[in-house]
């Protein structure tokens, strides 16, 4: 039995790094309070899990077209028959979860998460609370249902859009993608003319051309980190090559830390990502994405100015060529980035602003 039950789903590590992030927050301020995660499809019907999980990688990876016109149906269509037609399927098993664990409040980190919980309210007339917390800087209809009783939204932007598709503004509060303690820094100690690192996440990324290897190992400016994650192939066949200025890391716990020396964080535009860096007021520099959410992640990058979308790694080179030659680039970004972290609300995540009276 758990007070907070977080919701996710094993679809791209943001919606569980998300729920990971929350329950951290949650447990380090009210200890009294228990919180549990529960991933919404191994609730329902595990088998289906294994199966979407895969599904899901291969059609992001190599069928974008087929996985965007999927997601153009649950995006642009209030009530959309996917999300609907599973939660009309497996409502009823996850009712009997919940009657097991009986939460106060259900937080949900994943749009089916939500759908499935506004079912069961509706049809069972359940008072449970349902938070929803929106992981990409979008205001798509799969994350709007009846029933919800507070949205978590990344922007004020993303609040007005809501607004605008008739949500109470009264329950939408702008808190920007929740991140881990260790991202949360209030204050940052080093000014972008004390930091010399290129940091470049790869994960996700299965290849790196050998000539833009060595051009990279060829700068004497910066130090460029290089972090394959948990991809074991790639980190091998880096780790395999010589190098005078790269240096070349698998997985690491340390990613906040190293953050803190880059001048800029070169990553795929998740939301997590973009949020973990605007916190630590790092720059971006993104690779261009034609998936769904990753649009409004890219449009939300220039848009407010707060890093560089480039379509390919090879690129890399000439952005920071120009710095070279213009120091002042990364500072009227992060001017850009502290503007933004003034919009968020994080006294939002606090039980007392959300579950005054409940827990």
């Amino acid at each position: 039995m758990a007070d907070i039950l977080i919701l996710t789903a094993s679809f791209g590590m943001g919606h569980k790094s998300v729920a990971n992030a929350l329950k951290e927050q949650i447990e380090a301020e009210y200890k009294h309070v228990k919180v549990s995660i529960g991933d919404i499809l191994e609730i329902v019907n595990p088998k289906v899990k294994k199966i979407s999980s895969k599904i899901y990688s291969e059609l992001t990876e190599s069928y974008p077209s087929i996985y965007n016109k999927l997601y153009d149906v649950k995006a642009k269509n209030k009530n959309n028959i996917i999300d609907n037609m599973l939660s009309s399927l497996y409502y009823k098993r996850f009712y009997e979860y919940i009657k097991i664990e009986n939460p106060k409040v259900i937080i949900s980190t994943f749009p089916l998460c939500s759908c499935i919980v506004a079912k069961v309210k509706e049809e069972y007339e359940d008072d449970v609370i349902l938070i929803t917390v929106i992981t990409d800087v979008v205001d798509s209809w799969e994350w709007i249902y009846e029933g919800t009783n507070k949205y978590l939204v990344p922007t004020e932007e993303i609040k007005n859009r809501l607004i605008a598709k008739e949500v109470n503004e009264d329950i939408i509060l702008v808190t920007g993608i929740p991140v881990k303690k260790e991202f949360l820094d209030k204050n940052i100690n080093f000014s972008t003319d004390q930091k010399n690192t290129i940091l470049i996440v790869l994960s996700g990324i299965d290849s790196v051309s050998k000539e833009l290897l060595k051009k990279l190992d060829e700068y004497t400016e910066y130090k460029i980190k290089i972090i394959a994650g948990r991809n074991e192939k790639l980190y091998r066949k880096l780790s395999d090559m010589a190098y005078s200025n790269l240096e070349i890391y698998g997985f690491v716990n340390n990613l906040n830390e190293m953050m803190d020396e880059a001048v800029y964080i070169v990553t795929k535009p998740g939301g997590v990502t973009v949020f973990e860096a605007i916190n630590k007021e790092v720059p971006l520099i993104v690779l261009n994405s034609n998936i769904g959410q990753e649009i409004g992640n890219i449009e939300f990058i220039k848009k407010n100015k707060i890093g560089i979308v480039i379509n390919n790694l090879d690129t890399l080179p000439y952005i920071l060529d120009y710095n070279i030659n213009n120091p002042g680039t990364p500072d009227k970004y992060v001017k850009s980035i502290k503007r933004i972290k003034k919009t968020l609300n994080y006294s939002g995540l606090s039980i007392d602003s959300l579950f005054h009276g409940v827990i």
